[in-house]
C-alpha cells in the first residue's frame, strides 16, 4: 500500500478492487480524460508504474487504444506542451479574508492542465453541495427592521456597546484579582439597560464573574435547546498605534454610513446583534414564546484562548443540561457572504485547525563577551531558527477537510472556473493526479496554503541581559496552527527532529516536557522524556508554551439542522440583504452596482461548508453539540471593511442590520 493511500488521502486500490470494481476505471479514466501528467514530475515513479501495470492488467490492450485516442483528441498540442509548466502554478482564490483572485483562467497553462475531454462535468457534480430552499421567519418581510426607529436604537445599541473598552490581556491575572476585568460590570450594565425586556424575561446567570448565560425557555422540552455565542473582549489597541485611528477607537463614530470603533466587528456585532433581535422579539411580540429553548452565551476572553470564559461557561451548561444537549450552536468565524467567479457564497466554518504554542528554551554557560565561545546560544538559536523555517509542513488535501468541500461547492457551481481545475476538483478525492494539481494551486499562495498544510511561525524570541555578558539562556516561541489531517503530537514530533538536529550539531542535551499548561486542556499528559543527556555545553528544553488543542471534530453539512442553518442564510441574504459584491472586483461606481442587483438577486447563495485557520470559543463547546457552525453573517460589502484586530476597525451599519435580522430568523426559525 503506498504511503499515500496509508494516509487515507485516497482510497487504497486494493480495497477498491475488493469492494468498488468500478473505482479503478473510474479512476484511470478521469487520468486520461482530465489530467493525465499534469503534474508528472512530482508523482512518485513506484505511484505511475503500478498504475500502469495495474492498467494493463485490467482494461486491456483494446480499452489502452481508445484511452489513448481518447487523449489525444482531448488536449491541443499547445496543452502537451504546457505539462511542465506545473511548477509555475499560481494563486487561484480570492476572497474577503483568504484571497480568492479571478486570475483562474490562466490555470490551465499555470498548472500544466490542458482542456478537459468533452465529456460533462455534471455526471461528476451529482449530489455535491446542493442549493438548499430558503426558510422564512416573517410574514412582513422584516419591515421593522428598516424603520427609523429600529435604525435609531440599533446605531446607539451597537455605538454605546464599542465605547466600553473591553481588552483582554495575554498577561491577565484571575479573575476577581486583576483590577483589569473590572471593566466587564461596566459593560454588563450597559446591556442591562440597553436591553431591558431581555434581562427581565429571561434566565440570567453569571459564570466565572463575569461569563453572561441568558435562557428563553421553550414551550416543548423535549426539544435540544440551541445556543448562540459571542464574546464579550477585545483586543487591546497599542497606544503607539492609537495617532493612526481616522476616529478614536472607544469613542465610537457614526459617519451616517459606517461604525468605526475597536471591536465593533470582532465581535460586539454579533453579540449586539443577538441581544436586539430577542429585545426586538420580546416588544414587538409580547405573547411570543419559542417551542424550543435558546441559551445565549457571552464569554469575556476568547482572545486569549477562553478558558476563564467560554471554558466554564460550558462546565456549567454541562452542569445544567448535560453532554451532547444542545441541538445547534452558532458562534462568529467563517468568510461571511461575498462573490467568488460568479458564485454568490455565503461561507460556515464546519471545522478548525488545531492550535499548539511551543516554547523552546536553551541554558548555556555564561562568560565574559571577551573570550566567547565559537557560537552563543543566540547563534545556536538563529541556527535552529533557520532549520525550523526551511522545513515546512507537507500539504494534505482529503475529503476529511472542511475545505475540500469548499472548493467542491465552487467547482459546482461556478462557469467561470477553468474547466479543466473544475475537473480536477472534483476528481481530487480519489485521484492522485487530480489531487496534486489542486493541492499545487492552493499551495503557490500563501492566504490559501494553509487551509491544507500546519503552519508555523517563529513570533517570540528573547536572550541576553547585558552586552559585554554571554547569553546564558534564549528562548524562541513558535506557534503551530495544526493541519486538519494532523494532530498536535504529530506536529510536536517534528518540531523534536529539528531541535535534536541542532543539539547534536553543537554538543547539547535536550529535554521535551510535553505536560500541559492547563488541567482543562484536551491533550497533553506529564510527559518529561530526556531525549539527549545535558552536556556541559549545554540544553535545550522544549515545552509548551500554552494550552494546545487538537483539530475540531467536522460537523456535518448536510441533515435538517444545516439545511435549517443554510435556508435562513439564504433568506435573509437574498431577499433581505443588500447585494452580494466580488471584493476583488468591486463596481465602479453606484450605476454598476445597480445594474448588476437584478442579475444577482436571481442567482441562489450557496452555503459552502468550509475550514476556520484561527480559532474561536468553539473549542470549548465541542461537548455541548456535534453541530457547531462558525458563522459572522456579514454580507462583505468592500474589501477594506472590517479591520478586524488592526487600525480603523469598523462596520457598515447596513451590515449590522442585516446581522440582527438574521439572528432574529435564526431564532424564528429553529423554534418551529
Amino acid at each position: 500500500m503506498s504511503d499515500i493511500e496509508k494516509q487515507g488521502l485516497l482510497p487504497s486500490y486494493r480495497e477498491s478492487e475488493q469492494n468498488q470494481p468500478s473505482a479503478i476505471h473510474t479512476a484511470n479514466t478521469d487520468v486520461l480524460c482530465n489530467i493525465e501528467n499534469v503534474i508528472s514530475e512530482d508523482i512518485p515513479k513506484r505511484h505511475l508504474r503500478g498504475r500502469r501495470i495495474f492498467f494493463f492488467s485490467s482494461l486491456g490492450l483494446s480499452l489502452l487504444c481508445s484511452a489513448i485516442f481518447i487523449y489525444t483528441a482531448c488536449f491541443s498540442a499547445e496543452a502537451r506542451a504546457s505539462l511542465s509548466a506545473a511548477n509555475t502554478a499560481t494563486s487561484f482564490l480570492q476572497g474577503p479574508s483568504i484571497p480568492f483572485g479571478s486570475n483562474l483562467h490562466g490555470f490551465t497553462a499555470a498548472a500544466g492542465l490542458g482542456r478537459p475531454c468533452p465529456r460533462k462535468l455534471k455526471a461528476l457534480t451529482k449530489d455535491i453541495c446542493p442549493v438548499v430552499a430558503p426558510v422564512s421567519a416573517s410574514d412582513d418581510n422584516y419591515a421593522y427592521f428598516r424603520t427609523p426607529e429600529f435604525t435609531n436604537f440599533s446605531v446607539d445599541a451597537l455605538i454605546g456597546a464599542v465605547n466600553i473598552p473591553t481588552e483582554s490581556f495575554d498577561n491577565l491575572g484571575p479573575v476577581g484579582e486583576d483590577a483589569r476585568w473590572d471593566v466587564f460590570f461596566k459593560f454588563e450594565e450597559y446591556l442591562k439597560k440597553t436591553f431591558p425586556k431581555v434581562h427581565e424575561q429571561l434566565d440570567f446567570a453569571n459564570v466565572n464573574t463575569h461569563g453572561l448565560v441568558y435562557t428563553w425557555r421553550g414551550s416543548d422540552s423535549s426539544l435540544k435547546p440551541s445556543l448562540l455565542a459571542a464574546h464579550q473582549d477585545v483586543v487591546p489597541v497599542l497606544p503607539s498605534t492609537r495617532g493612526q485611528w481616522d476616529h478614536d477607537p472607544y469613542d465610537a463614530y457614526f459617519d451616517g454610513t459606517t461604525i468605526w470603533g475597536r471591536g465593533v466587528s470582532d465581535d460586539k456585532n454579533s453579540l449586539v446583534g443577538i441581544l436586539e433581535a430577542i429585545e426586538v422579539i420580546l416588544t414587538r411580540e409580547p405573547e411570543y414564546t419559542p417551542r424550543r429553548t435558546l441559551v445565549v452565551a457571552f464569554g469575556f476572553d476568547e482572545e486569549v484562548s477562553g478558558y476563564r470564559g467560554a471554558g466554564e461557561i460550558t462546565k456549567h451548561l454541562q452542569s445544567v443540561w448535560g453532554p451532547d444537549s444542545f441541538e445547534v450552536l452558532v458562534d462568529e468565524g467563517g468568510q461571511g457572504i461575498f462573490e467568488s467567479h460568479g458564485v454568490q457564497l455565503a461561507v460556515p466554518g464546519i471545522g478548525e485547525k488545531g492550535y499548539f504554542d511551543a516554547k523552546i528554551t536553551l541554558n548555556t554557560p555564561g562568560g565574559h563577551s571577551s573570550i566567547p565561545p565559537d557560537h552563543t546560544s543566540i547563534g545556536i538559536i538563529g541556527d535552529l531558527s533557520t532549520l525550523i523555517e526551511s522545513n515546512p509542513f507537507e500539504p494534505v488535501l482529503s475529503a476529511h477537510n472542511p475545505y475540500y468541500q469548499f472548493l467542491q461547492c465552487l467547482a459546482v457551481h461556478s462557469d467561470e472556473l477553468d474547466p479543466a481545475f473544475r475537473a480536477a476538483i472534483l476528481n481530487a478525492g480519489h485521484n492522485i493526479v487530480a489531487n496534486r494539481a489542486v493541492q499545487k494551486a492552493i499551495s503557490a499562495d500563501r492566504l490559501t496554503r494553509y487551509n491544507i498544510q500546519t503552519s508555523q511561525a517563529l513570533d517570540l524570541v528573547s536572550g541576553g541581559l547585558k552586552i559585554n555578558a554571554l547569553p546564558e539562556e534564549v528562548v524562541l516561541a513558535v506557534n503551530f496552527r495544526v493541519s486538519v489531517e494532523s494532530s498536535v503530537s504529530e506536529t510536536r514530533e517534528k518540531l523534536v527532529g529539528n531541535v535534536k538536529t541542532i543539539a547534536k550539531r553543537y554538543g547539547l542535551g535536550l529535554k521535551v516536557n510535553a505536560t500541559s499548561k492547563h488541567s482543562y486542556a484536551t491533550a497533553g499528559e506529564s510527559d518529561i522524556v530526556q531525549i539527549l543527556p545535558a552536556t556541559e555545553n549545554g540544553e535545550f528544553i522544549i515545552e509548551n508554551y500554552a494550552s494546545f488543542i487538537e483539530p475540531a471534530p467536522v460537523s456535518p453539512s448536510t441533515g435538517p439542522t444545516w439545511d435549517t442553518l443554510a435556508g435562513t442564510i439564504r433568506e435573509v441574504f437574498e431577499n433581505f440583504a443588500g447585494p452580494v459584491i466580488d471584493p476583488s472586483n468591486p463596481p465602479a461606481d453606484k450605476d454598476q452596482q445597480e445594474d448588476s442587483v437584478d442579475a444577482k438577486k436571481k442567482k441562489p447563495i450557496i452555503i459552502a461548508p468550509s475550514l476556520m485557520t484561527a480559532n474561536t470559543d468553539t473549542k470549548h463547546y465541542w461537548p455541548l453539540t456535534k453541530n457547531i457552525y462558525r458563522f459572522s453573517p456579514t454580507r462583505v460589502t468592500d474589501i477594506r471593511m472590517g479591520n478586524i484586530h488592526t487600525v480603523n476597525e469598523n462596520l457598515p451599519f447596513e451590515v449590522h442590520r442585516e446581522s440582527v435580522v438574521f439572528y432574529y430568523s435564526f431564532i424564528k426559525n429553529f423554534s418551529k
